[in-house]
């Protein structure tokens, strides 16, 4: 996955290629944007952009929304967006204890929503994602165009099996397979599935619609804080997975060597230690079951800082990112003021103890995605990937 500012191809069919993957990154990252910004953004000719856009808006994906004004004097600038109704996809986000499924359009709107208790066992797990699939699609899947998931594990390169999910139990696990032929037979349409590991699906989310990130922002880290601790890696503009797509597994960098032991079957992981289900996250009042959070300790709670603090300034030594995001399940509205406390000691502590003080200044942020969270709007953006992507060859 590549976030697209700048491209050339080697043959004039394939840079048409490039800039229509160019155009419509544009209109993720930056919604709603006139002919003539997109020119000067993203050092295209006026004459490409015009072609470009009429080409898009033939094909249904783009469409002209309403003039605004300007201060100069002249023909208003006319507004253009993703259409909405182009297609939509079905993107879930699978949680430890709770799990969403959500029907997303073309613009990245979530349309409608349904969260449920997960299911550890898979086909039962399958059974809930056909009954919502159901409840939010009354009219069918006709212009679905895709299923993304992010899943609280690794997934293979295929992007089609889990290969291990610890806090659930799901290992080896022929996920996507399962879902196409299921939703085959209840709905009689062929729906790709594309599955992730969910740090992954935020970051992509926050990379391209996070009000915390700028164009400038080359390389970004989101850490999940759930049951478990996971990391979404953008580096030099791309999402870094690794070879064998297990990058970001900071949750399992070993902090103790004689600590506590990890379901993954170590000793000492960091999530053992800043994830919410740690001793001090539950001593402090974080309770995942109730999605809820109410500080009982100070104390307590500015340990469990710390304890986050140790890998954050690891990875801040190790990658140095231009920023890093805060999330998962109880960072959001209401939990919003904990978070931020929680932030600025953050930002203090890291700015004691990084390598260099050049190093301790990367930008701490909380998620932008309050209200549903990033990993669900991440594997909305994934279901649509193979539209925005594109045939790129080079990027820079």
């Amino acid at each position: 996955m590549v976030f697209i500012r700048t491209g050339r191809g080697s043959r004039a069919n394939q840079q048409r290629e490039v800039n229509k993957t160019i155009v419509l990154n544009a209109f993720l990252r930056c919604r709603n944007i006139s002919r003539t910004e997109l020119a000067r953004r993203f050092s295209l000719s006026k004459s490409t952009i015009t072609r470009l856009i009429n080409s898009l808006i033939s094909e249904g994906m783009i469409v002209e929304i309403q003039p605004y004004v300007t201060k100069r004097i002249g023909r208003r600038a006319i507004m253009l967006g993703l259409n909405p109704d182009y297609r939509n996809v079905i993107a879930i986000k699978v949680g430890v204890t709770h799990s969403t499924i959500a029907r997303v359009d073309f613009s990245m709107k979530i349309r409608s929503v349904k969260s449920f208790v997960t299911p550890k066992n898979p086909n039962e797990f399958i059974d809930k994602v056909v009954q919502y699939t159901k409840e939010l699609f009354p009219d069918g899947l006709g212009k679905t165009h895709a299923m993304g998931i992010g899943i609280p594990g690794i997934v293979d390169n295929t992007f089609k099996n889990v290969v291990v999910a610890p806090n659930i139990n799901w290992r080896n696990l022929p996920l996507g397979d399962m879902i196409t032929e299921r939703f085959r037979r209840e709905f009689s349409v062929d729906i790709p599935v594309k599955m992730d590991n969910e740090a992954n699906m935020a970051v992509v989310a926050e990379g391209m619609l996070g009000e915390r990130i700028e164009l400038s922002d080359a390389n970004i880290v989101y850490i999940f804080i759930g049951e478990g601790v996971g990391t979404g890696l953008i580096l030099e503009g791309k999402l870094y997975r690794g070879k064998a797509n297990t990058a970001g597994e900071f949750g399992h960098m070993t902090v103790s060597r004689s600590g506590i032991k990890c379901k993954c079957g170590n000793l000492g992981c960091w999530e053992r230690y800043a994830s919410l289900g740690s001793d001090n996250a539950k001593k402090a009042g974080f309770d995942l079951e109730k999605e809820f959070a109410e500080i009982q300790d100070e104390k307590v709670l500015d340990s469990y800082i710390e304890d986050i603090s140790i890998g954050i300034i690891n990875i801040i030594n190790g990658l140095n990112p231009d920023v890093i995001i805060l999330g998962g399940p109880l960072i959001k509205n209401d939990t919003k003021e904990i978070w931020e406390n929680i932030r600025q000691k953050l930002v203090d502590i890291v700015r004691r103890k990084s390598i260099t003080e050049d190093a301790g200044k990367v930008k701490i942020e909380l998620t932008s995605f309050l209200e549903y969270p990033a990993e669900l709007i991440g594997a909305g953006i994934w279901a649509f990937w193979d539209i925005f992507e594109g045939p790129v060859l080079s990027t820079m």
